[in-house]
């Protein structure tokens, strides 16, 4: 059944009505050329048909799609409800080249919050992280994140018709998208837009530096043979560019420190700060966030092929940061102490990628006065890659976006969904309460079940069966890391004096 029309700032919209939840797929927030930042979609008058997904952002796979309308997002708001209800902003992840909001359907969400849901596009791989403005396209820096930018400010000033309150509006995403909401929080341009934040999966480095994004720009140009004539890039056809970007891609992982190819970066335009200094100086204080990662991140890392190359790199850091004797230790340590299960190897470059970081995010959020929480997925979801891989990048996700009691289709990853397992409905029903719960209060449990993270116990929620709370710091692995890493403390210091 199609709903009546629902106004917007460029035009009225008609979505489809299912089980008393209202949904409006591909309703355009922005529109934008190559390269250039995204601006207002040309107005309509009569009711747009919002009732199928948005093209997707060009992507691997995906080439075919219409670059200049890809920037849509996607609603979900209870019918019948007489008041406003907070909102869920999500911003997908995929190494910032794959995804798209079509893969998320919150119909379950926001009927059982009650809560409106929001799934968003944004531009991908080179057409939203390319950093040209260097190189004379002034415009072509951040772009993906200003999309995202766009898209919240869009939903501030609509979400009001759609049943939602722009007041309470809680600013997520999982994987890249985790890292989009790390750098969108700390924009004042963000600021007054959302009042939570949630970070799934985040990646140890939320940013990037503007050199190396410029080294990244130059070898695409000269992979293109565009160095003399930088502009041409705009009409380079995309599996051309998408090619030359994989290329690239492969020599970078071998040939540099970081193998990260695209990601937000600190272009002192866009964003101006580190985002962890500004976490860290108090300005977010007033921001509830949550903090998440899965137990097992790096297995589906490892086991892709060739292995991703975040293998290979965060070794590397580790041992340039730690030393060779440093790093020889940490794997005797996690070798003697593995779980029977468990890949000592991959432990231990998940602990470095991904678990230290986001606990040192809380420390900074939680030393400056703000609320934090802090989670671990441990559960292994009966559907593929989880049921082969563990609680590996992205178990969590697959919970919280279940329609209980079945996992739901992802399209555009060609990921199918299935039929859930006891355990499987008992921890999602768990993890999406607690965040029904948080972009409804700001706060995921009861402090007596899950308390804030803090000195000195830093708290752990631990999803699994049963769901529990452990301390951050216990055991050999945490000792030795604070060794290991104040060591390393006590060196720069001395070449810093020196």
């Amino acid at each position: 059944m199609l709903t009546n029309a629902v106004p917007t700032t460029s035009g009225p919209v008609v979505g489809a009505e299912q089980e008393a939840v209202r949904a409006f797929k591909g309703v355009p927030f922005a529109t934008a050329r190559r390269f250039a930042k995204a601006t207002r979609p040309p107005a309509w008058t009569e009711p747009r048909r919002c009732t199928d997904y948005g093209a997707y952002a060009p992507q691997p796979g995906h080439l075919d799609q219409a670059e200049e309308s890809c920037l849509s997002l996607n609603i979900w708001a209870p019918a019948g409800v007489d008041r406003p209800l907070p909102v869920l902003v999500f911003i997908h992840g995929g190494a910032f080249v794959t995804g798209g909001g079509a893969d998320y359907d919150g119909g379950f969400l926001a009927k059982h919050g009650p809560a409106v849901i929001v799934t968003i596009n944004y531009r991908l791989g080179p057409l939203g992280f390319l950093q040209l403005h260097r190189h004379g396209l002034g415009e072509a820096n951040n772009l993906a994140l200003q999309d995202a930018l766009a898209a919240l400010d869009w939903v501030h000033a609509n979400i009001a018709n759609f049943g939602g309150d722009p007041n309470a509006i809680t600013l997520s995403g999982q994987s890249a998208g985790a890292s989009m909401v790390i750098a969108l929080a700390t924009l004042p341009q963000a600021r007054g837009k959302f009042i939570r934040a949630l970070a799934l999966s985040a990646p140890g480095r939320n940013i990037m530096s503007a050199d190396h994004a410029d080294e990244i720009a130059r070898r695409v140009l000269d992979e293109l043979a565009l160095a003399g004539d930088p502009a041409e890039i705009a009409s380079v056809p995309l599996p051309e560019l998408f090619a030359a970007v994989e290329r690239v891609g492969r020599r970078l992982a071998d040939e540099t420190e970081s193998g990260t190819v695209f990601g937000p970066v600190l272009d002192g335009i866009v964003i101006a700060r580190e985002p962890r200094d500004v976490f860290a100086d108090g300005t977010l204080r007033d921001i509830p966030l949550w903090l998440g990662s899965c137990r097992d991140e790096m297995v589906m890392f490892l086991k892709s092929t060739p292995p991703a190359a975040m293998i290979r790199t965060t070794e590397r850091q580790v041992r340039m940061a730690l030393g060779d004797a440093g790093w020889g230790r940490l794997l005797s340590y996690y070798r003697a102490t593995a779980r029977p299960d468990e890949d000592p190897y991959e432990a231990l470059l998940s602990d470095a990628f991904w678990h230290r970081p986001l606990a040192d995010l809380a420390r900074l959020h939680a030393a400056a006065g703000g609320a934090v929480w802090l989670s671990r997925f441990d559960h292994r979801p009966a559907l593929e890659p989880f049921l082969s891989q563990g609680p590996t990048h992205g178990a969590d996700n697959a919970c919280l976006w279940a329609h209980l009691p079945d996992f739901i289709d992802r399209p555009i990853l060609k990921r199918k969904g299935g039929p859930m397992t006891p355990a499987d409905i008992d921890v999602a029903a768990r993890f999406q309460a607690s965040l029904l719960r948080f972009v409804t209060s700001g706060v995921p449990d009861v402090a007596e079940a899950w308390p804030r993270f803090e000195p000195p116990h830093e708290a752990l929620a631990v999803f699994g069966q049963p769901f529990h709370v452990v301390p951050l710091n216990e055991g050999v692995r945490s000792s030795l890391w604070a060794e290991l890493s104040a060591g390393d403390n006590d060196k720069k210091k001395i070449r810093e004096a020196g």
